[in-house]
């Protein structure tokens, strides 16, 4: 077994399986993300528009909004490449462990399928798109607002996509730092499935029932 500061190639005798998550599969976990991924749109494009004097409306009548729109459609595309990628040099950054990347029709995703990743680097590894990106289309907002109103809405209208985009990395964050928050967790990561181990000892203490999968799902 090789075990190192940041992962281990193996799972402890004494670790148990406590959490499963398969975004390729998971038919409730899709539709959730899904609609969760369009709350910050929801909430934060009219918000931008009504700061503008703007209507919606306003916004989509407006002459130079399909070039914009456009303009941002490529930039959403390069951020996807982009989101993976930092989840990648950050996970190659504390293991040097080989990466997988991926699309499919519900997910876009990084993975490192062949180790288990302890919680200091996994919670990075789940961070840091977020943070990286947050700053980066925050930034463009303010900086474009007074300058170029309806370039700053799409900016923070990509923005709030971003925000949606971070639905699952959140969602796991949420977990580490609440439900296992006191606990020795390794994860495997193939990118749309994850597997989160705990010590056994863990799991007893702090009432947290160990599951069994399928197989073909292990």
């Amino acid at each position: 077994m090789e075990n190192r500061k940041h992962y281990t190639t193996t799972v402890p005798s004494d670790y148990v399986l406590v959490k499963y998550v398969d975004a390729k599969k998971d038919k409730k976990l899709i539709v959730a993300y899904s609609v969760l991924s369009f709350v910050p749109v929801v909430i934060l494009l009219p918000l931008l528009c009504l700061a503008s004097g703007l209507s919606v409306m306003d916004v989509l009548d407006n002459r130079n909004t399909f070039p914009a729109l456009f303009i941002a459609c490529i930039i959403m595309l390069v951020y996807i490449v982009l989101h993976e990628l930092v989840h990648g040099v950050t996970y190659k950054a504390f293991t040097g462990a080989k990466l997988t990347f991926g699309f499919s029709l519900t997910v876009a995703f990084c993975g490192v399928p062949n180790i288990y990743v302890r919680k200091k680097a996994s919670l990075l590894s789940l961070f840091m798109p977020f943070l990286v990106f947050s700053l980066l289309f925050l930034g463009l907002t303010v900086v474009l607002w007074p300058l170029f109103p309806l370039y700053g809405i799409l900016a923070g209208t990509v923005f709030a996509v971003h925000l949606g985009g971070c639905v699952g990395d959140l969602h796991w964050a949420l977990l580490y730092l609440t439900r296992f928050r006191h606990c020795e967790t390794l994860m495997r990561d193939s990118g749309p499935a994850q597997w989160l181990y705990i010590p056994g000892a863990d799991a007893e203490r702090h009432g947290i029932s160990p599951i069994v999968l399928p197989v073909g799902e292990r």
